[in-house]
């Protein structure tokens, strides 16, 4: 009975034999009804059942060149979908970069699959203070952009830094040595954030700086005016709130969506890959980070003088086999290819406040502290950690010490034990001397491998083992980095191996990035220096000469660390340079024996 009431065209359909069928089709029609079952039945299922019903009798013809048409719109709206994202919205919240501020109208839009062809707009705004008429779709007087140069900047011409600051919280939760409670935007977040921006507005660099907020939580426009405030004159604010992405923080059983505080980090990816042509420089650092003009102005210096060696350097070396790891190659000559996977590196710094309840640790590696240096002129000076570059604040800023001394600075994440030093072959203006290659790397590709001199080769440490590139003790994560247009285009291209801009797919990534990457992944530094799963595998490096060393010590201005932590991880920086002084003098001994 129920076969009776099917409806007949479906009764002749179900009785017609497939070779009867497949003999009477034209090669034209059968192309058709394979486009129409892929494309409409299994697709979009009412398309399917419209054009069984309506769409039979239609000439062929027509009927392929109808089907072919909804194929375009199928590509156009996935291709929508997926660009329209990456122009400003993430995850559900629109990034206020149109109608926020004194912002462009409409923001230049980098597709990372693009990346390699760029141009520098030239006539174009300055990014957030640019002018409100600049027009950004004529590139015809483009000039191609030169990847690898750091950017030269003059008084006519200032380098243009963009700020950017990531910050979860309002208000402290308590948690790492935190007061419950404590404004955190107005004891932390903003005196911190004056500081740094004033720095690098003033002479002696004069720079151009605008910053962008990403946060955690809804601004108010009370406490916006707050910001807007403190900030220096010309200097230009946009503001990306209630960012925190939304994803499925536990894939194998969350069925909802939710909050993943730890993806708030990687925010920044998309304000960078938005602003890219309006910037020579980027600072991207979480909200208790102190940076100062001198830091950027020594990161360019370091960055400049590895340009001028790399341009002189072979394209390749001997095999490496020639050279023992760690001792063997503390000189030896370095390719194109090692000078262009090395970076300025950073250590993060507190002051100790009260060394009477939070002491520093009182059982030091088995380094000796050696505070005579080498001169240029064959002589020796003492010399002793200078904490003015990092630590030097104005007075009653938030709850810092306003001048500390050396030997107050203290360091958590890293030791002598963990550090390999090595001589940068002449060449370049010869800014570099010694320096320390810090950990992070691993994994390293046929002649990637940056040889120098480890402080246990002499059996300092018994039996034990030089550490590995990701041990948390030594990996000295940032809080932040800083990088180049040009650097960045770099890591992009050549670097990374899933590159460094979104999207971020598999096999590497998982949702976009948001499983297993933390907050030192994306904002510690972890994706651009260590060798991790999607790390970019860059070697940190610190110019071991005294007065540039200080230069390497960012200000964790919380000054929590101290507070949470057993001391016996409280290294002061002055006992740390001292020791790192003891490496060189054995690595050069080293060399003069053999």
């Amino acid at each position: 009975m129920c076969k009776n009431t099917m409806p007949s065209h479906f009764m002749k359909e179900k009785t017609e034999s497939p070779s009867s069928s497949s003999s009477s089709d034209s090669p034209i029609k059968k192309v058709i009804k394979k486009m129409k079952q892929k494309v409409t039945r299994k697709k979009i299922p009412i398309i399917g059942k419209t054009t069984d019903e309506l769409l039979d009798e239609i000439n062929p013809v027509f009927k392929f060149m109808l089907l072919f048409t909804i194929i375009l719109w199928k590509i156009y709206i996935a291709y929508y979908l997926f660009y329209g994202f990456s122009s400003g919205t993430a995850f559900g919240h629109h990034v206020n970069v149109a109608n926020d501020g004194p912002g462009p109208s409409a923001p230049y839009l980098v597709k990372a699959k693009d990346i390699s062809q760029m141009t520098i707009p030239t006539g174009v705004g300055d990014g957030i203070g640019m002018a409100d008429n600049a027009n950004t779709d004529n590139l015809e007087k483009s000039e191609p952009m030169r990847a690898g140069l750091v950017p030269q900047h003059t008084p006519e011409k200032p380098l243009r830094v963009l700020h950017i600051v990531t910050a979860l919280a309002e208000y402290n939760n308590g948690a790492r040595g935190t007061q419950r409670g404590e404004d955190r935007l107005q004891n932390v977040f903003i005196p911190v954030l004056k500081n740094s921006v004033q720095s690098m507005v003033s002479p002696p660099y004069n720079y151009q700086v605008d910053v962008y907020l990403v946060l955690g939580w809804k601004l108010k426009p009370e406490r916006r005016k707050l910001i807007e405030d403190a900030l220096p004159e010309g200097v230009g604010l946009q503001v990306w709130d209630d960012a925190t992405p939304l994803g499925y923080d536990r894939p194998k059983t969350d069925v909802k969506l939710k909050p993943v505080t730890r993806g708030l980090a990687r925010c920044h990816r998309f304000v960078i890959k938005d602003k890219l042509m309006f910037y020579d420089m980027f600072s991207v650092f979480e909200d208790d980070m102190r940076i100062t003009g001198g830091h950027i102005h020594h990161y360019l210096e370091v960055s400049r003088e590895l340009e001028r060696l790399a341009e002189d350097a072979p394209d390749t070396l001997p095999n490496e086999k020639d050279y023992p790891r760690d001792k063997g190659s503390v000189t030896r000559q370095l390719s194109k290819t090692q000078l262009k996977r090395m970076m300025p590196g950073f250590i993060r710094a507190e002051v100790l406040l009260d060394e009477s309840r939070y002491p520093s640790q009182k059982s030091l590696d088995p380094v000796p502290i050696d505070l005579q240096f080498d001169m240029e002129d064959g002589t020796t000076e003492e010399k002793m950690f200078d904490a003015k570059p990092c630590c030097h604040v104005p007075p009653n800023l938030g709850k810092m010490p306003p001048t500390p001394r050396g030997d107050q600075v203290m360091i958590w994440e890293t030791g002598v034990k963990g550090s390999v030093v090595r001589k940068v072959p002449l060449g370049g203006t010869n800014f570099l001397d010694w320096i320390m290659l810090q950990t992070g790397p691993k994994f390293f590709k046929e002649g990637g491998f940056l040889g120098g001199y480890w402080s246990g080769i002499l059996g300092l440490y018994g039996n034990d083992l030089k550490p590995g590139g990701g041990d948390p003790k030594y990996i000295a994560q940032q809080g932040g980095w800083m990088a180049t247009r040009e650097q960045l285009l770099e890591l992009h291209n050549n670097q990374c191996p899933a590159g460094f801009f979104a999207p971020y797919e598999r096999p590497l990534y998982n949702q976009d990035g948001l499983t297993l990457n933390n907050v030192e992944f994306w904002s510690g530094g972890f994706s651009i220096f260590s060798g991790t799963r999607a790390g970019c595998n860059m070697q940190r490096i610190i110019s071991l000469k005294p007065e540039h060393f200080s230069y390497h010590f960012l200000y964790h201005t919380a000054n929590n660390k101290q507070k949470s932590l057993p001391n016996f991880r409280l290294l002061k920086a002055n006992n740390y340079m001292g020791q790192l002084n003891s490496v060189v003098k054995a690595a050069k001994k080293a060399i003069a024996e053999n």
